[in-house]
């Protein structure tokens, strides 16, 4: 997926340095976005629902986010009580830890909640929170930016503890209505009274401010919530952190222990005679998705539009509601053999560009929408086992006279046992890129999650053009040789493994010290 408007070098890499105001243009709200370059910034405006594609720190190239490039690196916080916070504005909070907004008036003035927690802050942009835990996708964000926008999502609701129903509106797609985790996400973001009422401030805050047309900053009453584990990518200086990724958090949680969900999409499958038809299309593997930049051109309804995974932000349900789907109409499935078809849509192999969009579907519109998972509804938003590798990069980002660390998590590519951890939980891979500033040279080190207990060493990389298409090939190999990395490839390397050992947290550093260059 692409963002456009896109104004740079289609070759340059730039980083989205903060996320500005949101405005309406022909009747849709935008959300503006400022990105980084040659040490000036250039702003640029997108569909509200591109929001959940706008990640503060993060590198971009050609409008397609590069997830082996990014800013900051992770860290762990306990927020005693959610709501109890100080409001200031984003240029108090960035000039506490040297990160810049170049004197961009529309960014500085954005609003930040500061936690104090025993010695240490913690400064979160509130236009992050509200994409992180309310972007989830584009049915979610564009129901957030109308009144009573969670209601039109429902036809029928009803909450009898332990036990939650939900009739959904057809107007939520089927591949989106399909995924367990947005169905456990919607009955929490719904039957929650204090998830519900931040998710509607947002909203409500806009409108208060339009109405003494004021700039429209993407503001949001926090939840009472007590005791929040939040995990995110930032940044650090002494005991002050500025969180530029909210990753995952174990918020409130549900009470109800089964959903019942009813949607035109659920369907009995009843055998029917007669062959099943197969035909290979390339259309996923070879369509390169654009956004729509036209403002005046609408996205049309398509029940069964195409939705995309993406990583995702993390939510920790210590209760994990067993859902169960009422099946309407019936739908025949044939149950001979399979003969391939040859013809059809498909095409040939030769990548297409295709426009896609992120605002609301209406009837009469004309472009091809598109939405987006991006949620892990886990027990546990642990970290898989990466621990003490997290916390040795962290006591190498504190010598930041000698080095610039960033920071990031990857999942592993589907097709083999390996993808998973257990049957839930897919193993991602950190991503550290290193920059030695004694040598100016770059490298990166990779760490793959072993919890359960693969013996595999961590790869240095010592060269400073990696990219999105070697990293995917590099883990794609991975995965296919269930966790060995691919000698062939690493032969034509410059690069090394160390091993994993047992010794103390400095010892660890000091040893990954002694490999860089």
């Amino acid at each position: 997926m692409k963002l456009r408007p896109w104004t740079f070098d289609k070759d340059k890499e730039v980083v989205l340095t903060w996320i500005g105001n949101a405005k309406i243009t022909d009747g849709q709200w935008r959300i503006r976005a400022g990105f980084q370059y040659d040490n000036q910034i250039e702003t640029l405006e997108f569909p509200i629902a591109a929001l959940l594609l706008l990640k503060v720190g993060a590198f971009y190239k050609d409008g397609q986010i590069m997830e082996s490039n990014t800013t900051g690196i992770i860290y762990d916080a306990k927020i005693p009580k959610l709501d109890q916070c100080k409001v200031i504005s984003a240029l108090d909070a960035c000039k506490e830890v040297g990160y810049f907004l170049f004197a961009n008036p529309e960014f500085m003035s954005q609003s930040v909640f500061k936690f104090v927690v025993e010695d240490k802050t913690y400064d979160l942009p509130q236009f992050e929170f509200i994409r992180a835990v309310f972007g989830v996708n584009t049915v979610i964000t564009n129901a957030m930016m109308r009144p009573n926008g969670l209601e039109m999502l429902v036809k029928a609701t009803r909450l009898n503890n332990p036990k939650a129903y939900l009739e959904l509106e057809d107007d939520i797609p089927n591949n989106i209505i399909k995924d367990e985790n947005f169905i456990r996400y919607f009955a929490w973001l719904y039957f929650s009274p204090s998830i519900k009422a931040s998710f509607e401030s947002v909203y409500t805050l806009l409108t208060l401010k339009q109405g003494k047309k004021e700039y429209l900053n993407l503001e949001v009453q926090l939840p009472e919530i007590f005791n929040t584990q939040i995990r995110f990518r930032g940044i650090q200086k002494g005991n002050k952190f500025l969180i530029l990724q909210w990753l995952g958090s174990d918020m409130e949680g549900t009470t109800f222990t089964d959903i019942k969900v009813k949607h035109k999409a659920f369907k009995k499958r009843i055998a029917a005679p007669g062959k099943r038809k197969y035909r290979k299309s390339f259309k996923e593997d070879t369509t390169e998705n654009l956004l729509n930049d036209d403002s005046t051109k609408r996205s049309k309804q398509d029940a069964n539009q195409q939705v995309q995974d993406i990583p995702s932000t993390q939510l920790q349900f210590n209760n994990l509601a067993q859902v169960h789907k009422i099946y309407g109409d019936t739908q025949e499935v044939s149950k001979g053999d399979i003969y391939i078809l040859n013809h059809g849509k498909g095409g040939g192999i030769q990548k297409q560009q295709q426009i896609v969009g992120l605002d609301e579907s209406i009837y009469g519109g004309t472009i091809q929408p598109i939405d987006f998972k991006t949620l892990e509804v886990t027990k546990d938003i642990g970290w898989q086992g990466l621990e003490k590798f997290i916390k040795m990069i962290q006591l190498l980002a504190q010598d930041a006279n000698k080095y610039q660390v960033a920071m990031n998590f990857v999942y592993l590519p589907l097709g083999r046992k390996f993808s998973f951890i257990n049957d839930n939980l897919r193993r991602c891979a950190c991503l550290v890129k290193v920059i030695n500033y004694l040598t100016n040279k770059t490298q990166y080190v990779i760490e793959i999650a072993t919890p359960d207990g693969k013996s595999l060493s961590t790869l240095i990389i010592y060269q400073s053009n990696v990219d999105e298409k070697f990293l995917r090939d590099l883990l794609q190999k991975l995965m296919l040789q269930s966790g060995s990395w691919n000698k062939k490839i690493l032969s034509s390397l410059d690069c090394e493994k160390l091993k994993h050992t047992s010794n103390t947290l400095v010892d660890w550093k000091d040893k990954l010290i002694m490999k860089l260059k």
